[in-house]
């Protein structure tokens, strides 16, 4: 029974004592940082709320649209201010500008840039957005000053995307090139439901 105890001593002084690899921020070599987000979204006639994860490292982003059954609805791949959204539903894509695409979708006017200037650095260009007609009210995290919620009004349009999760991780971004299996279709029939 002692030598049981001593065993059981022994290894608990074992795993106590073990050093763990301190977390980098962001992590050495390849990396790409994830966000988390819910959407809340009304324009008087229609409203909408989900969640959409958003993979992005320096040259490319990767949208992921989930439906209430949390399964991936769309994905929107943006290379510089490219856009490619792809409903898999449908087997259609759309090719385009991104901020032509997030005018359609929310009726806010916003290139990839901005967005993610907003939503990472909380940087709002007063000037620009006013120009749009665009207001926007920013919630920071209290301890490390990084946004929380957003929330984007012009006329009768409101969104707001509120960050649930932020974090980084080794790898780099990858988009598929998806003109050899799906078909080319305009906006309007690759985002409606039918």
């Amino acid at each position: 029974m002692l030598k049981k105890v001593l065993l059981l001593l022994g290894v608990a002084c074992f795993f106590s004592c073990q050093t763990r690899k301190p977390d980098l921020l962001p992590p050495t070599g390849p990396y790409f940082q994830s966000l988390s987000i819910k959407f809340n979204f009304s324009d008087g006639k229609v409203r909408q709320n989900g969640r959409i994860h958003w993979r992005f490292d320096d040259q490319c982003s990767k949208f992921l649209f989930f439906t209430p059954l949390n399964q991936v609805g769309l994905e929107l791949d943006v290379a510089a201010e490219d856009a490619v959204l792809v409903n898999f539903s449908k087997k259609a894509f759309w090719r385009g500008d991104f901020s032509q695409l997030l005018d359609r979708m929310w009726g806010i006017d916003l290139t990839l840039s901005e967005l993610k200037s907003l939503l990472i650095q909380g940087e709002v260009p007063q000037a620009e957005f006013t120009g749009k007609g665009i207001s926007v009210s920013l919630k920071s995290n209290s301890k490390t000053g990084a946004p929380e919620s957003i929330r984007l009004q012009r006329g009768v349009v409101d969104l707001t995307l509120q960050i649930m999760k932020n974090e980084f991780r080794p790898g780099k971004i990858v988009l598929i090139d998806y003109a050899d299996r799906y078909q080319a279709a305009d906006l309007e029939n690759v985002l409606n439901d039918d």
